[in-house]
């Protein structure tokens, strides 16, 4: 099946709307890029993503805070080569936020599953089939109240259960809003 990005994209783009309309008053709406840097650096990803508060916090000592969030993530994952398909991808993430009680500064750490749709072997690099496994490490600032940036590393792999497993591996950047 050869997928382009309108019908991923229009696909990503629904699934957030219907996110935001059933969550807008609490959580954070970011987009963000990343880019291979081992393998194949010609994949890069674009992804929208939605973070929502879960009910798990606990202050450590009189200095940090942990919470946790569940991030709703979509992307198309895109190679430089013109005769190599985009796919998509749609996930979730569980992640940990340890904060030092500013409210300005999180150092984040997630764990999630989800699937690919399109094509999922690039010229020069195979993640295998549709599912995988993710993970993702790394520091958001808030710039004033509502308005985020981030770093992460990114990685995303099928664990070994097709015959291909290339994996991800990204620096990843994100811009966000929190309501």
């Amino acid at each position: 099946m050869n997928w382009n990005r309108g019908p991923i994209l229009y696909c990503i783009v629904c699934f957030f709307v219907g996110c935001s309309n059933v969550y807008a008053a609490q959580g954070q709406l970011g987009v963000g890029y990343g880019k291979e840097f081992r393998e194949n650096t010609d994949l890069a990803q674009f992804e929208l993503f939605y973070r929502l508060p879960l009910s798990y916090t606990k202050k450590l000592g009189d200095e940090w805070q942990l919470s946790t969030e569940l991030e709703f993530g979509g992307a198309i994952i895109d190679d430089n080569n013109s005769e190599t398909s985009s796919t998509g991808r749609l996930s979730l993430m569980p992640q940990m936020m340890l904060s030092p009680n500013n409210d300005s500064i999180f150092f984040l750490i997630g764990l999630g599953a989800g699937g690919m749709m399109g094509e999922t072997e690039f010229e020069n690099h195979n993640l295998g089939g549709p599912f995988f496994l993710s993970s993702k490490v790394g520091v958001l600032f808030f710039l004033g109240e509502h308005f985020g940036l981030e770093y992460n590393y990114y990685h995303q792999s099928n664990a070994g259960i097709y015959e291909f497993n290339a994996g991800l591996n990204m620096h990843h950047i994100g811009l966000s809003y929190r309501f």
